[in-house]
């Protein structure tokens, strides 16, 4: 709110010196303006991906596994039961921000799919931990839950992204990967 009233501020004193023909002072105003709207479109719109400006994590590998009791050391997780494990390697750090995975049996589904229908959520995970670097890649893991909405859902793939979400900025995601299923003789 405050740097609203700072760029209108800005914006009626540079338009102040350009009536009255003062175009010195008037260049004084610009800077500052052009500063702010370039952060606000740097911070808080897609932009900066759209124009390849900000390179977004790539996931390379995955694969999904039984938890075991080493899931559970040194991290504090949200929830008390999990029922599996996605581990996948990335090219870039999450970073500092809050990572959700969720996975589908359809393709190319956005976060707005996902949170206005949860029956298409077949696995969602709010704890992705970073495990170590090696190198120059990034290896994470997700303890996920399951949440199957139809036992007669046959699929042969899990189609999972990652969603970055932070306060005040556009959710960022990233590329969709395909899980194969284990079919466990349902």
């Amino acid at each position: 709110m405050v740097v609203i009233v700072l760029l209108l501020m800005l914006i009626i004193a540079f338009f102040g010196c350009i009536v009255r023909k003062d175009f010195r002072h008037s260049l004084i105003f610009a800077f500052p303006i052009i500063i702010i709207i370039r952060m606000y479109v740097w911070l808080f719109t897609l932009y900066p991906v759209q124009w390849g400006l900000k390179k977004l994590p790539f996931v390379e590998q995955a694969c999904i596994r039984e938890i075991s009791a080493s899931d559970y050391s040194n991290i504090n997780y949200r929830h008390l039961k999990y029922d599996g494990v996605i581990e996948f390697i990335t090219d870039k750090e999450l970073d500092g921000c809050q990572n959700i995975l969720r996975g589908s049996y359809k393709r190319n589904l956005s976060y707005n799919d996902f949170i206005t229908n949860d029956s298409l959520a077949i696995l969602i995970s709010y704890d992705v931990v970073f495990v170590k670097e090696m190198n120059d890649k990034f290896f994470y893991k997700a303890l996920f839950i399951s949440n199957q909405p139809n036992d007669n859902i046959l699929c042969d793939s899990i189609y999972c992204k990652i969603f970055m979400i932070r306060m005040f900025a556009p959710i960022y995601k990233t590329n969709e990967f395909a899980i194969p299923t284990i079919s466990n003789g349902k």
